[in-house]
């Protein structure tokens, strides 16, 4: 029984512990500070993009609610939190830089994936709700059908501004 035990404490993970916690928590702000700064974009996207599959409306909602919420008050409460910890100052280069190491992509790598899969999915949901909609039978099928094609000319617009904004 006690070699048992033994067995499952071990970790097949060489987990080092960092020797300086403020730089670890440094760390940990900036990439906060990045996504409150470049990561709103990200959540607004996904949650547009579950909220146009029908897939669940609350947490489609809740993460468009995140992003605009990470936009208006993200940079300031990780700069308040960075401050009170009393680690460096928290700025849009270290930011970056620590983004960029741990992501390992920029943000607009990131957006323009994330157009990329919503296109696929706005165009995927058109699709569907179209057949849904002309299939004669049944009236929820129409019912649904008509529900995914207005989801999808939701998202469109969105899609559009992202694919026009890099040339602005």
């Amino acid at each position: 029984m006690v070699s048992l035990v033994l067995l499952l404490l071990q970790s097949p993970f060489d987990f080092q512990m960092p020797e300086n916690w403020f730089n670890t928590i440094g760390e940990i702000f900036n990439v906060l500070f990045a996504l409150a700064i470049r990561g709103y974009l990200i959540f607004v996207l996904v949650g547009m993009m579950i909220y146009a599959t029908g897939l669940s409306d609350g947490l489609a909602k809740s993460l468009v609610v995140l992003g605009i919420a990470l936009y208006f008050g993200g940079p300031l409460i990780v700069n308040l939190f960075g401050q009170f910890s009393g680690v460096e100052i928290i700025t849009l280069e270290s930011a970056t830089t620590a983004w960029l190491r741990v992501v390992g992509m920029t943000d607009a790598e990131i957006v323009s994936l994330l157009v990329w899969l919503g296109d696929a999915v706005a165009a995927i949901c058109l699709l569907v709700g179209s057949i849904l909609y002309f299939t004669p039978n049944a009236n929820d099928m129409t019912r649904k059908g008509k529900s995914l094609m207005v989801r999808a000319l939701m998202l469109a617009p969105i899609l559009a501004f992202f694919h026009v904004a890099a040339w602005l």
